[in-house]
């Protein structure tokens, strides 16, 4: 029987790993990330012997960021597209430079990574082993996103990845009814408990308030992830014509950039390049001038406000209450993007090498916070969607309900139950045979 191993990623949000094993033996890892919020920050270790591939559903670190462990001792193949790989190498390289955490890697294991990198175009088969096979599907999370289709031992298993369902400015949705049928799937559940809002609204509503801000003086930072939400946030100023200048920095910038060299990974890649052009990029020496500067829109990483160029300019807007503070990613708990959202204080441990500083920063934020839920996820009603649109064979339905919270991946695994679907919420280490 075909095993599934997971490694990561259960009941929780971060680093996400499954490892598929055939009957034969023969292994193949999906994702390997990191987590972020405790020391024990890489999957689940297990024997990994007869490791003969590696597949990547996206570059977002907590898919991504454990990979170069895996390359200190095995050179598999690890596939996936070419704005994947480049946006990985960018990502990774920042993880390791700027993190106070110790991983027991660094940049050799990423060239190592480069190095055994094979490219695969969607719904294309790739056989890595005797009846053994990978197909990659658009996801529609972010440029770049695939679901895996893996075809091991006459059974047929889907892993999401992160999805996305619903139209967006850089991407087209995912499709589930192109999927061929299947045994088992091993689906995200991050926004398995509540829907998102009227996409159209709310970016008619978020446009704005920026607007109101800026005819009043203010200046709107907004911390964005650098990879896709930066640029989708971009996308959705322009679409609406704003006359005021629109201000990118950190990591946004990098990727933006990166992101010139792949436009068949774009729905308009016309439209992308003409609103990047229309964008000043900032550096860090000049970083003070433009927060100072009224009617200005600061898009800059990092989205949770765990580090990067956005808390420099979010210390010096928090005392400004004709400004404001706009999140429009996921804040997992415990992260000073989520604190400041829910309590309006600014928590932030200070760490710097270079000038010997490590202090606390607590400050009540006088401008506006809001949030804007700008999700690339799919939320319960698109989940329930894509899997209710798949055809399983012999009437098996099983179900593995990961990547999200321990309420939303137990809650989304039983009301699947009771529809008659066999699924389940996997803790991490757990092996399921099918």
């Amino acid at each position: 029987m075909t095993k599934i191993s997971f490694l990561g990623g259960c009941r929780e949000v971060g680093r996400s790993a499954v490892l598929i094993e055939s009957n034969k033996g023969t292994k193949c890892i999906l994702d390997y990330g990191v987590r972020f919020n405790d020391d024990d920050r890489l999957p689940y270790d297990t024997d990994l012997s007869n490791l003969k591939a590696i597949a990547l559903s996206h570059c977002h670190i907590d898919h991504s960021g454990g990979l170069p462990y895996l390359f200190k001792n095995f050179n598999v193949p690890l596939f996936t597209n070419p704005l994947t790989l480049r946006i990985t190498e960018i990502l990774l390289k920042d993880m390791i430079k700027i993190s106070n955490y110790h991983y027991p890697f660094g940049y050799r294991e990423v060239d190592k990574l480069r190095k055994n990198t094979q490219f695969l175009e969607n719904e294309n088969k790739k056989k890595i082993d005797e009846d053994f096979f990978i197909t990659f599907y658009n996801a529609g999370h972010i440029p770049g996103s695939v679901s895996i289709l893996i075809e091991v031992d006459k059974k047929k298993l889907l892993y999401t990845g992160d999805i996305n369902l619903i139209d967006t400015n850089l991407i087209y949705p995912a499709e589930p009814s192109i999927i061929p049928n299947i045994d088992a799937i091993i689906t995200e559940s991050t926004y398995a408990l509540r829907d998102h809002p009227s996409r159209k609204e709310l970016e008619r509503n978020f446009v704005e308030r920026v607007i109101d801000v800026n005819e009043n003086d203010g200046r709107v930072l907004i911390p964005a992830f650098g990879v896709a939400r930066s640029q989708e946030v971009l996308l959705i100023l322009n679409k609406y014509n704003l006359k005021n200048q629109i201000y990118m920095d950190g990591l946004a910038r990098k990727v933006g950039v990166a992101y010139y060299d792949y436009p068949s990974f774009f729905r308009d890649f016309s439209y992308y390049k003409k609103s990047l052009k229309k964008t000043e990029f900032v550096s860090e020496k000049n970083r003070k001038k433009i927060a100072q500067k009224s009617n200005s829109i600061i898009i800059s990483p990092s989205g949770m406000l765990r580090g990067g160029a956005a808390i420099d300019y979010l210390k010096m807007l928090l005392d400004d209450p004709n400004s404001a503070i706009y999140l429009v990613g996921y804040q997992v708990e415990g992260t000073p993007g989520r604190k400041l959202l829910d309590e309006k204080i600014f928590e932030y441990q200070l760490n710097n090498k270079n000038k010997n500083t490590n202090r606390k920063i607590v400050k009540k934020a006088k401008c506006q916070v809001d949030y804007y839920d700008f999700s690339s996820h799919a939320d319960q009603k698109h989940l329930l969607k894509y899997v209710h649109n798949l055809n399983f064979i012999d009437n098996s339905k099983y179900v593995f309900c990961i990547h999200g919270d321990n309420k939303a991946t137990t809650s989304f695994a039983r009301g699947l139950a009771n529809e008659g679907y066999n699924s389940v919420a996997p803790e991490t280490g757990e092996i399921y045979s099918i």
